[in-house]
């Protein structure tokens, strides 16, 4: 019981932030782009998009049995659960049209793309500087030990 109080809580959490700020961007843009008008349907869509990313991420990121894979399992997971449902969520708002040019699909693609390289990039330098404290407190407690 007390593991699903804490997914739900933090599935709470995930959905408050994300929806907040995407909405705040949401905002900007329209006033930046001389639309003054947000409707209720297109922030329903963009509640629902950010409840699935906030699931999946909760799944793939809160999840003991993923952790244990390590995160690039983790981050893939995520990936797969999320991208396709974000395009579908893409067309139904209006984001995307049609079948899209060549162009939108190519800056879509580049933009998950180099956030997935970015994100193992982080990952292998978080876990490279761990590793190499580590290191240094193991030798450190070995000396002393000696």
């Amino acid at each position: 019981m007390d593991k699903i109080k804490g997914f739900l809580k933090g599935l709470r959490d995930a959905v408050a932030f994300s929806f907040s700020w995407l909405t705040i961007c949401v905002i900007i843009v329209s006033l930046l782009s001389g639309n003054k008008i947000v409707t209720v349907s297109f922030l329903t869509k963009l509640f629902l998009l950010c409840l699935w990313g906030s699931i999946s991420f909760t799944l793939c990121f809160r999840n003991q049995r993923f952790a244990k894979k390590g995160f690039m399992f983790s981050l893939t997971a995520f990936y797969i659960l999320f991208i396709p449902v974000e395009i579908v969520m893409f067309y139904l708002m209006g984001i995307f049209s049609q079948a899209g040019s060549p162009g939108l699909w190519m800056m879509f693609g580049g933009i998950v793309v180099i956030m997935y390289l970015v994100s193992a990039i982080i990952d292998k330098v978080i876990m490279r500087r761990r590793s190499e404290l580590y290191t240094e407190k193991l030798t450190a407690y070995n000396k002393l030990k000696d």
